[in-house]
C-alpha cells in the first residue's frame, strides 16, 4: 500500500505567513505602550499628566474671552500659574514680543488651575506655569499667544509669539471653541 504523498497546496504557506502579519503588529504595539506608559505619566517632570495647557473660549454673545491655565491630567497642583494679558496695538500683530505691554498679571500659587477673562481686543496672552515633583525635579512651561476676534465673521484669530510654540489654529469659529494649546518646556531641571 502506498501512502499519498505529502505534497504542501500551492499557495498555503504564503497564506499562514499574512496572517500572521496582523499578530506581529499588536505585538509590538503592545511593547512600545509598555515601555513609554511609565514615560508618558511620569511625575518626575514634563510628563504627559504634569504637562500645561492653555484653553481659550469664548461663548458667542459673550463679551469676554476666558482664558484657563490647567494641567492635561485631571489634578496636577503647579507652584505658581502667571496670566499677563496686554493689548495688541494693531492685527494681524507683527512686532517683537518685547513691543507688548504693559502686562496687567494675575497669578496664583499651589493651584491646579487658573482663569483671567477680558474684553480686550486684539489681546496678548502671556503664560507661565512652574511644577515641581516630589523629588525636587522642576519644569518651566510658558506660552505668549495673540488672538483677534472678528465680530462680523464670528473668529477668533490666533498667533504665537514663541518660536518654541505649536501654533494655535489661525481662525477658529466662536461655535468650535474651546481651542486647546499645549504649553512647550521652556526649561526642565532636575535636584
Amino acid at each position: 500500500m502506498t501512502l499519498p504523498s505529502s505534497r504542501p497546496v500551492p499557495g498555503s504557506d504564503d497564506r499562514g505567513r499574512q496572517l500572521q502579519w496582523p499578530f506581529v503588529g499588536v505585538v509590538v504595539l503592545l511593547i512600545v505602550l509598555i515601555l513609554l506608559t511609565p514615560n508618558l505619566f511620569s511625575t518626575s517632570g514634563g510628563g504627559l499628566q504634569t504637562r500645561a495647557q492653555l484653553i481659550v473660549d469664548r461663548g458667542s454673545g459673550v463679551s469676554r474671552t476666558s482664558f484657563y491655565v490647567e494641567s492635561i491630567g485631571t489634578s496636577t497642583r503647579y507652584d505658581w500659574i502667571a496670566i499677563g494679558v496686554a493689548a495688541v496695538p494693531s492685527w494681524p500683530f507683527r512686532g517683537p514680543a518685547s513691543s507688548l505691554g504693559p502686562w496687567n498679571w494675575t497669578n496664583t500659587s499651589q493651584t491646579l488651575v487658573l482663569v483671567v477673562s477680558n474684553s480686550t481686543n486684539p489681546i496678548a496672552v502671556n503664560i507661565s506655569v512652574r511644577y515641581t515633583s516630589a523629588s525636587g525635579y522642576l519644569t518651566d512651561y510658558v506660552g505668549l499667544y495673540a488672538f483677534y476676534l472678528n465680530s462680523t465673521t464670528q473668529v477668533l484669530g490666533a498667533v504665537t509669539l514663541l518660536s518654541t510654540a505649536t501654533a494655535p489654529p489661525a481662525s477658529t469659529p466662536l461655535v468650535d471653541l474651546p481651542i486647546y494649546l499645549a504649553l512647550p518646556i521652556q526649561t526642565s531641571t532636575g535636584s
